[in-house]
C-alpha cells in the first residue's frame, strides 16, 4: 500500500513538472514578441503636378463682340419682340419704335426752315444777278441753306416718322433689354444689345491675396457652376484687372471662352487658374506626409519593416503633394492608414492592392 502511494506521488510530481515545463516562457514569448503593424499603403509616383487656385464668375459678351444698339430719336417703345438670352439673326426684327411728340416737331421745324431757306436763296440769287445783292449775300444764303437741308436730312435718316423697327446688326444672343413697351426713350438711350455668340468672355473675381500668382496667358480651365456634368473648357488668362470691385473685394480677370464651347451667356462658371507646375515630380497621397514638430516626415514599406523618412514638401495639388527626401524613389510603398502608430523599424503588414514591394527592396535596393 505504501509503494502505491509512493508511485501516485511521483506520478503527480512528474505530471506537475511536466506542465510546468510545457508551460514555461509562454508569457514572456508574448511579451518580448515584436508588434506588427497593419498599415495601408500607396506608391510613390513621378508625375507633373499643378498648383491652381479656384475663382467664381459669369460668361459676358467681350467688348469686341456686344453691339449695343441706342434710340436714334426721341422716342416711345411700342413693341418688343425678343428677351435676354434670345437667339437673332442679322436683320430680325427686335421691336418697334415712335416718335415722341418732340422728334416729330423737331423733323417739321427742320423741313419748314428747308423751305424758307431755299425761298430765301432763291430770292438773294435773283437779286445777286441783278446786281441787287452782294456776293457776301450770296454766300450766307446758301450756307443757311445747306445747314437746314443737312438737319432735315439728319432727322429723316434717323427714322423719324418712319417705320420705327430696330433690328439687329448680327447674329448673336440678346444680352441686355433695357426698357419694355410704353417706355420714353431719349434720344441715346440704349434700348438693346446683340451679343455675337462666337466672342464671350468670362469675367472671373479673383481674391486678392491671388492676384500676384495671376499672368496674362495663364492657363484657365472653365466648367459649369450651373449644370452638373457639364464639360470643362480650356482657355488662357487675356487680361488682369489693376482694381478691385468696391462691392465684391475681387479683381477682375478675363478669360477668353473658346468658340462652340458648352457654356451659355450669362451662366456662372468655376475655374481653375494654374498658377505653378512641376514636371516629373515624386508625388505622394497627402494622407502618407505626417507633421513631426517642425519637420515632416513619411513611413516606406521595405523588407517588410517602416523605415522613416524626412521630407520637404512641394506643390500641393487636391489629395496629392509633391515630396523630396534622400532615398525616395518612384514605386517605393508608403504607408497612408496607420502611419500614425509607426516608429523606425517597426515591423509592417500591408493590406489592399499596394501590398508587393519594388523588385529589389529585399536587397536594400531602389
Amino acid at each position: 500500500m505504501k509503494k502505491i502511494v509512493i508511485v501516485i506521488a511521483v506520478l503527480v510530481l512528474v505530471a506537475i513538472g511536466w506542465f510546468l515545463l510545457k508551460h514555461r516562457g509562454a508569457p514572456d514569448t508574448e511579451e518580448g514578441a515584436a508588434p506588427v503593424a497593419t498599415v495601408e499603403t500607396a506608391r510613390l509616383e513621378q508625375q507633373d503636378i499643378v498648383r491652381t487656385i479656384e475663382a467664381f464668375g459669369v460668361v459676358a459678351a467681350a467688348p469686341s463682340g456686344e453691339h449695343v444698339i441706342s434710340a436714334p430719336y426721341d422716342c416711345v417703345i411700342r413693341q418688343v419682340f425678343v428677351g435676354t438670352g434670345t437667339p437673332v439673326a442679322a436683320g430680325d426684327v427686335l421691336m418697334e419704335i415712335a416718335s415722341s411728340d418732340d422728334a416729330r416737331l423737331a423733323l417739321d421745324s427742320a423741313r419748314g426752315a428747308l423751305g424758307l431757306a431755299t425761298k430765301t436763296l432763291a430770292a438773294t440769287q435773283q437779286r445777286y444777278d441783278l446786281k441787287l445783292a452782294t456776293n457776301q449775300d450770296l454766300l450766307m444764303a446758301q450756307q443757311t441753306e445747306q445747314d437746314a437741308r443737312l438737319k432735315a436730312a439728319s432727322y429723316e435718316a434717323r427714322g423719324i416718322g418712319g417705320e420705327g423697327r430696330i433690328t439687329a446688326p448680327v447674329a448673336g444672343i440678346i444680352s441686355k433689354l433695357e426698357l419694355t413697351a410704353g417706355a420714353l426713350a431719349p434720344l441715346g438711350t440704349p434700348l438693346v444689345s446683340v451679343a455675337n455668340g462666337e466672342k464671350l468672355e468670362a469675367r472671373l473675381g479673383i481674391e486678392p491675396a491671388n492676384l500676384s500668382s495671376v499672368d496674362v496667358g495663364r492657363p484657365v480651365v472653365l466648367i459649369s457652376a450651373n449644370r452638373s456634368g457639364s464639360t470643362p473648357v480650356s482657355s488662357t488668362v487675356r487680361s488682369v484687372g489693376k482694381g478691385l470691385d468696391p462691392m465684391t473685394g475681387a479683381a477682375e480677370v478675363r478669360v477668353p471662352v473658346p468658340m462652340g464651347a458648352p457654356l451659355l451667356l450669362g451662366e456662372h462658371v468655376q475655374a481653375s487658374v494654374e498658377v505653378e507646375k512641376k514636371v516629373k515630380a515624386l508625388v505622394a497621397p497627402r494622407s502618407a506626409v505626417l507633421p513631426d514638430g517642425d519637420i515632416q516626415v513619411l513611413f516606406i514599406v521595405k523588407n517588410g519593416k517602416a523605415v522613416r523618412h524626412e521630407v520637404t514638401l512641394g506643390i500641393a495639388s487636391g489629395d496629392r503633394v509633391e515630396v523630396t527626401g534622400a532615398d525616395l524613389h518612384a514605386g517605393d510603398l508608403v504607408v497612408t492608414l496607420g502611419n500614425y502608430e509607426l516608429t523606425d523599424g517597426m515591423a509592417v503588414q500591408p493590406q489592399g492592392k499596394n501590398v508587393k514591394e519594388p523588385r529589389g527592396s529585399r536587397e536594400g535596393k531602389p
